[in-house]
C-alpha cells in the first residue's frame, strides 16, 4: 500500500510542477484571460491537496478525519496557549475533534499576509487528533490550509497590538480573502481569538501602548475585536480575553502564577491555558455547532499541574461560561 501511495505522489509533485511551470510561462510569454488564470489556480490548489492527502496517507499516525469537527487557527504563541488544551477537552466531553495551530512567534496580521503571498515556509503546525499532537516544522500558511476541510479559521492580531485596531487593516481584509479562496470546505466559518491583556506587571515592551495598565489594554482590545467583527462581518468571538480577566477577579483564580500567566504575558501551562480553551469548546463547539453539552458537568478534563485542582477547574469553567455569556464585559 505504501509504495502505490509513495508512486502516487511522485506523480502528483510531477505534475505540480508541470502546472507550476505551465502557468509561470504562460503568464510571461502570452496574454491569459482571467477565465485561464483562475483554472490555472484551481489546478495548482487541487494538486496541493492531493499531495496533502497522499502525505496524511504516508504518515503511520494519520487517522481519517471525514467526522470530526475540524479547527485551525492561524496565529502565535497566543493561540498555542489557547487551543492546547482543546483536544483534551473536547474528548472528554465525547466530541471528535481535529485541532490545527500555525504557529509564528509574535506573528502579526500584517506578517502573516507577507508570508502568505510570498507562500514562506515560515510556520510551525502543530496538529491534534486521536493520535496525540505532532508538530511539522516549516509549513506555509497553504500547507495548514489544504491539510484539512476546515470547519473553522480563527484569526487574530499579534497581542501587543491587538488593541490597536489601526494596525489590523488591509491586512486582515485581504488575508481573510485568501484564506476564503484556498478553503477547502464551502461551509467554512470564521472566527476571532479576542487574546488577553498582560500581567499588572508584565515586562513586556508592547504593554506601553496602553500606559501599562491592564484593564485600558482590556478595553482596547475589546474595542478593536468589536471593530474588526462589524467591518468584516465576522461574528464568531472567542472571548478569552475576557475569560482571562474574568478569572482575575476570582481571588482563588488570580494567585495561579503570575495573574495567569508564565511570564507576565503568555497564559500559565495549567489554569490560563486552560481556561483559554474552555472559552474556545464553549463558543465554537456548544454555541455554534449546538452540541447539548455542559461545560460544568459533561468536561471532567483538567490539567495535571500544580495550580489546577478540581475546585478550581469549577472556578474556571464558569469564568469561561460567563465570557461566552458576554464577551465583551468583565464579570465582577
Amino acid at each position: 500500500m505504501k509504495k502505490i501511495t509513495l508512486i502516487l505522489l511522485i506523480i502528483a509533485f510531477l505534475f505540480l510542477n508541470t502546472v507550476t511551470s505551465y502557468s509561470y510561462a504562460t503568464v510571461n510569454t502570452i496574454e491569459t484571460t482571467t477565465t485561464e488564470e483562475a483554472q490555472i489556480n484551481q489546478f495548482r490548489v487541487l494538486t496541493v491537496k492531493i499531495v496533502n492527502i497522499l502525505n496524511n496517507m504516508l504518515d503511520t499516525r494519520y487517522v481519517p478525519s471525514e467526522k470530526a469537527i475540524k479547527i485551525l487557527s492561524v496565529g502565535n504563541s497566543f493561540s498555542q496557549d489557547s487551543v492546547y488544551y482543546l483536544y483534551e477537552i473536547a474528548k472528554a466531553a465525547d466530541v471528535n475533534i481535529i485541532v490545527g495551530n500555525l504557529y509564528n512567534s509574535g506573528c502579526s496580521l500584517e506578517r502573516h499576509l507577507k508570508y502568505a503571498n510570498s507562500d514562506e515556509k515560515a510556520y510551525t503546525y502543530y496538529k491534534w487528533n486521536s493520535k496525540g499532537m505532532r508538530e511539522y516544522k516549516n509549513k506555509t500558511m497553504k500547507d495548514a490550509i489544504l491539510d484539512e476541510d476546515w470547519d473553522y479559521i480563527t484569526l487574530q492580531q499579534a497581542s501587543g497590538e491587538s488593541g490597536v485596531y489601526d494596525t489590523f487593516q488591509p491586512y486582515l481584509d485581504e488575508l481573510i480573502d485568501y484564506i476564503k479562496e484556498l478553503s477547502t470546505n464551502t461551509d467554512l466559518k470564521l472566527a476571532f481569538n479576542m487574546t488577553w491583556a498582560y500581567a499588572s506587571k508584565s515586562p513586556n515592551n508592547n504593554f506601553s501602548y496602553y500606559k501599562r495598565n491592564q484593564i485600558t489594554m482590556y478595553n482596547s482590545i475589546v474595542d478593536a475585536y468589536k471593530q474588526a467583527s462589524d467591518e468584516t462581518g465576522i461574528d464568531i468571538i472567542i472571548p478569552c480575553g475576557t475569560a482571562i480577566q474574568n478569572a482575575r477577579n476570582n481571588k482563588y483564580l488570580k494567585t495561579s502564577a503570575n495573574e495567569l500567566t508564565s511570564d507576565g504575558y503568555h497564559l500559565g501551562y495549567g489554569l490560563g491555558r486552560y481556561i483559554a480553551g474552555l472559552t474556545f469548546f464553549q463558543t465554537i463547539i456548544v454555541d455554534n455547532e449546538k452540541i447539548d453539552i455542559s461545560l460544568s458537568k459533561d468536561v471532567a478534563f483538567f490539567p495535571d499541574t500544580k495550580d489546577c485542582t478540581e475546585e478550581l477547574a469549577s472556578l474556571a469553567k464558569k469564568a469561561a461560561l460567563n465570557a461566552v455569556k458576554k464577551p465583551f464585559e468583565i464579570t465582577k
